[in-house]
């Protein structure tokens, strides 16, 4: 396929493929290669992979091909095929990532037969196509956890480009528990990289922690647990006058207890409110009731009497409530998952920059009008509390940017009808403005290619790391096998 690329009124880069006779090359290579693993558009395999897809956008592209890979074998077979023949590459691990579908390559889906955990003592090995969900399944019997982050549903891509949840304060991203990381490389090389390896591979495992979509196929990993007995989360639903003193509030709580935000709308109200998630690690009580009397502060600070408040005491993750605005009567709002297939899913435009501890009152009210004025009631601004641990491991130390962050701050702007898309594109792209001096990174798993900002995204993902990369990604992949990976 070739990548004919244009751009809207949004300037939002939309990709036109057109057949190709290299696209057609490396099809017929893979079918002889791999036969029965290749799904081509129109069966069942083809439909099912992409229904799966849960980022709405991508799950309308329309890849050349699917394989359903079985071994690392299988998957550096197409690697290789890719490299003789000049054809491109996504890969779909959990779903959740706007570029494992591209109209221009074939998609990789390592969900349908290389999607399981096993515990090993401490850790546990997860294959590429398994989600933190199912990996916290595999060792929640030995009462051990590992940290990631909201949605269960999040694959490898997301472990090794952070991973932001409820445990980052006290023991940092996902991928600062990596031990052991197998990749195939963009000519079909298969390595296994950990903090043994030497010379170039010791460059690459330095990459994969924050990048590795970018430098090839990650076929597993081996991720360090921790014991974790039970959560205890304080859920305050309340008005937005208060989100002042959440800033002022949050970053002084000790390690043991992150609190969230949500600024958004409640089911059928055009009134924005203030979710406070706070979530306290110990089971010591004293710590508890420090989160307790965090939680209540913040409700003070409002002139509006609680909307909603409830304590829930459950193991991460599936035993916490959503990160997510209850209902008008207190309704538990439904987990995230999959939509149906055949299902409208809208359109989704996120953003999420990290920002240091200085957030106070004029940005307080600058996001409280954004919230007021946004273009459609489903759209929201989170804030997830990071600090703590976070900076324990220092910027230049793995490809991931942005350590002094105390908030990774998801701008999410949502809408069904399509005549909204302009209006939420310039939302979001404005209410950043209100973040942008106390902006210190963004986010790399919300960067998307083709649109007017994305080249002062990757600069502001990756900082001083990016050149570094740069450079490593063209030595890895010089004639672009991985398509949709920004860089």
């Amino acid at each position: 396929m070739s990548d004919d690329r244009v751009t809207n009124r949004a300037g939002v880069g939309v990709w036109h493929a057109a057949p190709s006779v290299r696209g057609s090359e490396f099809v017929a290579s893979l079918e002889t290669t791999l036969d029965h693993l290749v799904h081509l558009p129109g069966t069942a395999g083809y439909r099912a992979s992409l229904d799966g897809v849960f980022f709405p956008d991508a799950s309308r592209r329309s890849p050349v091909a699917v394989v359903h890979p079985r071994t690392t074998a299988d998957v550096a077979a197409v690697m290789r095929t890719a490299a003789d023949v000049g054809g491109r590459v996504t890969v779909r691990g959990g779903g959740l990532s706007s570029t494992c579908v591209d109209d221009c390559a074939v998609m990789v889906d390592l969900s349908v037969h290389m999607n399981n955990a096993v515990p090993q003592g401490d850790r546990v090995r997860i294959r590429g196509g398994a989600t933190v969900g199912t990996a916290l399944a595999a060792i929640a019997d030995a009462g051990r956890v590992i940290p990631v982050g909201i949605v269960g549903l999040a694959g490898l891509g997301l472990v090794t480009r952070g991973g932001v949840g409820y445990l980052t304060r006290e023991l940092g991203l996902t991928l600062d528990h990596l031990v052991e990381l197998e990749l195939v490389l963009p000519g079909g090389e298969i390595v296994t990289l950990s903090e043994a390896s030497t010379g170039d591979e010791a460059e690459l495992w330095w990459a994969v922690r924050g990048c590795a979509p970018a430098f090839g196929v990650v076929t597993s990993v081996v991720l360090r647990t921790h014991e974790q007995g039970p959560l205890l989360v304080d859920r305050l639903l309340t008005g937005t006058d208060a989100l002042s003193t959440y800033f002022d509030v949050a970053p002084e709580l000790p390690r043991h207890t992150t609190m969230g935000g949500v600024l958004g709308y409640r089911d059928g109200s055009d009134e924005p409110v203030l979710l406070i998630y706070t979530a306290c690690r110990s089971q010591d009580s004293a710590d508890v009731e420090i989160a307790r009397t965090a939680t209540s502060t913040v409700a003070d600070a409002s002139d509006t009497a609680p909307l909603f408040r409830s304590e829930t005491t459950g193991r991460y993750l599936d035993g916490l409530p959503e990160f997510a605005i209850p209902g008008p009567a207190g309704q538990e709002p439904l987990p995230i998952g999959l939509p149906e297939p055949g299902v409208d899913r809208g359109w989704f435009y996120g953003k999420s920059v990290f920002t240091g501890p200085t957030l106070g009152r004029t940005v307080a009210e600058g996001l409280t009008e954004a919230i007021r004025r946004a273009p459609t009631t489903l759209c929201r601004i989170d804030f997830q509390h990071t600090g703590g641990a976070l900076a324990d491991v220092a910027d230049a130390d793995t490809a991931f940017w942005g350590r002094a962050g105390e908030w990774n701050i998801p701008l999410n702007a949502i809408w069904s009808d399509a005549g909204d898309g302009d209006a939420c594109y310039a939302w979001a792209r404005q209410t950043l403005g209100t973040l942008a001096a106390d902006t210190i990174g963004v986010y790399s798993v919300e960067v998307r290619p083709g649109f007017e900002e994305t080249e002062r995204e990757i600069e502001a993902s990756f900082g001083a790391n990016l050149p570094r990369l740069r450079t490593l990604r063209q030595r890895y992949d010089p004639a672009g096998v991985l398509a949709g990976y920004p860089l």
